[in-house]
């Protein structure tokens, strides 16, 4: 059934919006509420909804509250500029941050971006401004900070947050698993904190930790613990013959990835990827994009003739926390050109019946048309572009449509060849995979200053690809080190593939471009294409850091 929701915030008197909102009558006041809450961008987790002067109880159903088709319904958004002020501060507790920063990490904590935040609340001033008025924050040259005279509000302890976290996890850890943790926590490194590396600031700090080797650190007071003697005396056991110590757990990578031999040197890579790549995510995330192909091809009138899974979860080289896939959808009776004039429309058509019928056991926190895709997050999972092109005979039939089209008509006819490029990703041995996914950590460790300097998926498959065949390393450690080398000299680069085309087949004025780094699939793309890219802060990064810290 149908209701109307008119949207209000509680510190201003008149209502903001309304519209029409599908429901089932069975489902829980507290489901509406986090489907609204994600269809209207609300950062704000503050909200009542209300029927007839009454506030509903979350854990009844629109049924037992009475809810009938059409029935008129106030979402109350308890937002104000304080609320949105204690938001801010929460994220800057850790370290000042430039106010463009600060709006990114605002989006990514909330999943809203700072313009709509504002606007919920009723405020039309700049950001900046916004920040002025606020007596817990002052803003000094762009860089926000709190006002620390505030005792809840303190920076945080370095050392007092790693101590709990070596406490939760039985005193000792892996430096590199404890970094992670941290930046998770905090959404900021150590190093960041402490201006030095991880390891110094342990060592340094002797009163509470301790380098155990083997790139590890312990609690004192957990060593200490330990080594204590026991308050009776305990028989003593027969003298047992010496056992061998229970190998670390597998890699958890796919069969065919197994590496062939790795020295111990690489032990450390290893168990960062059996942390990065897990086998319960990967199906999780398998698991939902089917659930999403079964809604379009059921519930659509489109005429689908092959769906194809492509981004990182089709290419097979996924991690954690970072995850996006594509969905591309191979479509009958489409005309093969003219995609300005017929993408549009299909779109929001699609939009609509995937929120429609999407339930909420996926966790969809916002389904939006973007210029050539649908795209939705999957919260706590996985972030997800469909898209949508004709059906063509092959891969030739595509390179020569886009051979007859002008370069700046060529761009939507790339999404025909995704089964290419899955293929050509897929089809590289385990261990360059593997290599592939390190990378991709490595990359998420780092500050990049915009997204035109921050390196792309693509951009890393490929060098780990290349580094790969041009120096056989023989194993995780050394593929690491040669794949960041050739980063360090990315402008040098100009690699070109011959697994689909040969070189007289790329566009000529690509040939010209420095550095080239070509799409293998794609003879119209240079994939390091100096105007989508500007490789000079990784360069700078992969010559300045270490893998780990």
């Amino acid at each position: 059934m149908k209701i109307q929701v008119n949207l209000k915030v509680a510190s201003q008197s008149k209502t903001s919006s309304n519209f029409d909102f599908t429901v089932n009558p069975g489902e829980t006041i507290q489901s509406v509420k986090e489907r609204i809450a994600a269809s209207q961008l609300i950062a704000f987790p503050d909200q009542d909804l209300v029927l007839s002067d009454k506030v509903l109880d979350e854990k009844m159903t629109l049924e037992e509250c009475g809810v009938h088709d059409a029935a008129s319904l106030e979402f109350v958004i308890k937002a104000t500029e304080d609320c949105l002020a204690q938001q801010l501060a929460e994220l800057l507790q850790a370290r000042d941050l430039s106010s463009d920063e600060l709006g990114l990490l605002y989006c990514y904590k909330h999943g809203v971006s700072i313009n709509q935040a504002l606007k919920t609340i009723g405020c039309t001033e700049k950001f900046a401004d916004f920040i002025r008025k606020q007596k817990q924050l002052s803003i000094d040259n762009g860089r926000v900070s709190l006002v620390r005279n505030d005792t809840k509000l303190k920076p945080i302890s370095a050392a007092e947050e790693i101590k709990k976290i070596l406490q939760e996890n039985a005193g000792r850890m892996e430096i590199t698993n404890l970094c992670s943790k941290f930046t998770q926590k905090f959404n900021v490194s150590i190093q960041s904190i402490v201006n030095m590396k991880p390891a110094e600031f342990l060592e340094k700090e002797k009163n509470l930790f301790a380098l155990t080797g083997h790139g590890q650190v312990a609690l004192k007071s957990a060593m200490l613990e330990q080594q204590k003697p026991a308050k009776e005396p305990q028989p003593v056991a027969p003298r047992q013959p010496p056992v061998e110590s229970k190998p670390k757990a597998p890699v958890n990578i796919q069969a065919d990835e197994a590496p062939a031999s790795e020295s111990s040197d690489s032990q450390e890579y290893l168990d960062l990827h059996n942390t990065i790549s897990g086998r319960s995510f990967n199906s999780k995330v398998a698991q939902t994009l089917n659930d999403i192909v079964d809604v379009v091809t059921e519930k659509s009138f489109l005429n689908v003739a092959q769906v194809v899974k492509g981004g990182s979860v089709g290419k097979g080289t996924a991690i954690t926390g970072t995850t996006d896939a594509q969905i591309v959808f191979f479509l009958k009776g489409l005309p093969p050109c003219d995609h300005s004039k017929w993408l549009p429309a299909l779109l929001r058509a699609v939009a609509g019946v995937l929120t429609e019928h999407l339930n909420n056991d996926h966790s969809v926190e916002g389904i939006e048309t973007t210029k050539d895709s649908v795209h939705m997050k999957v919260k706590g999972c996985v972030e997800v572009d469909l898209r949508f092109t004709p059906e063509f005979e092959g891969y030739d039939e595509v390179i020569q449509a886009m051979t007859q089209q002008r370069p700046d008509l060529r761009k939507p006819f790339d999404i025909a060849l995704v089964k290419e490029k899955v293929q050509f990703v897929s089809k590289q041995p385990g261990q360059v995979k593997v290599t592939m996914r390190l990378l991709k950590w490595w990359r998420d460790q780092q500050r990049w200053s915009s997204v035109l300097t921050t390196p792309s998926d693509d951009i890393l498959e490929l060098i780990a690809v290349y580094s790969a065949l041009q120096s056989k390393p023989k194993d995780q450690r050394t593929a690491i080190a040669n794949a960041i080398s050739l980063l360090a000299r990315f402008d040098e680069l100009r690699i070109v593939w011959s697994n689909f085309y040969d070189k007289e087949d790329i566009w000529s004025p690509l040939l010209q471009q420095r550095p080239l780094l070509m799409d293998p699939v794609n003879p119209f793309v240079n994939v390091a294409n100096p105007q989508c890219f500007d490789p000079s802060e990784l360069m700078t990064t992969a010559k300045t850091t270490h893998f780990f810290w």
